[in-house]
């Protein structure tokens, strides 16, 4: 109900996308997509609503990763 847009910074490794709510008026398209490209890489949201965190591990569930698994298991 509080939550004030205006304090919300997103990043994805050392790339700002959003900054104080707002676009990063830095951020360009290559650079985040060279950054997408990786095969790991950190998406960092700020909502500045206090000091704690959170992390949460996910994968890339797409159509290659599971006809890999699909096949070795058939």
């Amino acid at each position: 109900e509080d939550f004030d847009l205006g304090l919300v910074d997103i990043s994805i490794d050392d790339i700002r996308l959003i900054i104080g709510g707002e676009p990063a008026d830095d951020y360009e398209e290559s650079k985040g997509a060279a950054v997408f490209a990786r095969p790991e890489y950190t998406i960092a949201i700020d909502l500045g609503r206090g000091n704690s965190d959170m992390s949460i591990w996910t994968c890339d569930l797409g159509y290659e990763y599971v006809k890999i698994n699909a096949e070795y298991r058939t």
